[in-house]
Parts: structure tokens; C-alpha cells; sequence
């Protein structure tokens, strides 16, 4: 039977900005919203090598991965931000407001990280953290229901796909998707620090010392 968590926890993302080279840095993580569920799926496309008419072995590539976050209502400006829109603003000074334009062109969505935590029973202590890289939200959904006294609120859900970096990570000289930490007695007291900033291969050592 696969094993299932029991909690999830402290989902935040991060701009990812790509400078000379191809070298990536992040901004100050930012919290998504409360999370309640956390799927995560990941596909590999592959062919097939033949030699003398049978498959010898298949080779695999190209490989993404699928996080599916059940949330509660998301800020509208996170949403913006995510999404890549337009924000308007109207009038000016301590009575202006903002709005926000929905662009047609997927390209304005920025690459972002997004670090989350999984629990296995204890809502005080997760038991895996993560951060993904090179991520890029494909939907978020939003619904409404009349008010009633029977209409309850499901909040929303955002799909988030990520593919490899295009540079490799120096320490590990591979294009890893993501960093999973498993936290247990001896780095417990470092949960905090690994949202403070977003920690990858190459700086691990660094913050998590």
C-alpha cells in the first residue's frame, strides 16, 4: 500500500529571474496561500531502441513534474503576479485602487520556485520539505455558489508544472527539478530557515550549515 501523508503546510513561491549565462537567481519567498492537499505526478516521455527487431532498452527524457495544490482563496494579487496579468492602477494618493487585467499571452507568466512542507500526523512538525525549480503555474481554478445556508467554501486550486533548470546545478552537475530535505531531530530547528530564501543544491550547505 503506498504510503500517504497526513498534513501539508507553508506554500510559498519565489521569482525566478535569469541573468548573463544563464545564471538564476530568486527572490524573497512569498506565501502562495494556506494549503489544504498536495498532489504531485511526474511524467517522463521514452522511446524505444531496437536491435535486431527486439527492445533492447528504452531511453527517457524530457521529464516534468505535475503539483496539484488545493488552497484556500488566493489574493488577488498573487494571483496577478502568478499569472503573469496586468495590474491597473486608478486614482491616486490613499483612494486608489488596483485591478487586474488578465493577459492572453501565457509567455508573461514568470518561471518561479515553490517550496511547500508535508506532514505524517504532526501539524507542528513536517516530516519533508521541498523546493521545485524552474516551475511555471498552468491554472489556477476558481469557483462560486450562491449563498445559502448550505453552501460551504471549497477554495481553489492551482496546477503548477516544472521542468530540468537550463544550466546543471554545480554541485550535483545535473539539471535536478527539485530538492527534497527529510527533517528528523538533528535539523528540525532549520524548517524556518529553509523558507526564509529559496535553497537549492548549490546553496544548501550554505543555509542549512
Amino acid at each position: 500500500m503506498a504510503r500517504q501523508y497526513r498534513g501539508c503546510s507553508r506554500l510559498y513561491y519565489a521569482i525566478e529571474t535569469e541573468g548573463e549565462g544563464g545564471a538564476v537567481t530568486y527572490g524573497t519567498p512569498k506565501h502562495l496561500a494556506p494549503v489544504k492537499a498536495v498532489s504531485r505526478d511526474i511524467a517522463s516521455e521514452n522511446e524505444a531502441v531496437y536491435a535486431d527487431n527486439v527492445v533492447q532498452q528504452r531511453v527517457y527524457g524530457a521529464t516534468s513534474v505535475t503539483r496539484t495544490f488545493d488552497v484556500t482563496r488566493i489574493e488577488p494579487e498573487v494571483v496577478a503576479e502568478l499569472l503573469g496579468d496586468t495590474t491597473m492602477s486608478i486614482g491616486s494618493g490613499s483612494t486608489a485602487q488596483s485591478a487586474h487585467l488578465t493577459n492572453p499571452d501565457g509567455s508573461s507568466r514568470p518561471y518561479i520556485a515553490i517550496g511547500y512542507a508535508l506532514h505524517d500526523g504532526d501539524v507542528d512538525k513536517p516530516c519533508e520539505i521541498v523546493w521545485a525549480y524552474h516551475c511555471k503555474v498552468n491554472s489556477i481554478s476558481k469557483s462560486a455558489n450562491t449563498i445559502d445556508d448550505g453552501t460551504g467554501s471549497e477554495g481553489q486550486s492551482v496546477e503548477i508544472v516544472n521542468v530540468a533548470p537550463k544550466k546543471a546545478w554545480t554541485s550535483t552537475e545535473k539539471r535536478n527539478l527539485d530538492f527534497v530535505l527529510k527533517v528528523d531531530e538533528n535539523n528540525a530547528d532549520k524548517v524556518e530557515t529553509f523558507f526564509a530564501q529559496v535553497v537549492t543544491p548549490d546553496n544548501a550547505s550554505e543555509v542549512l550549515a
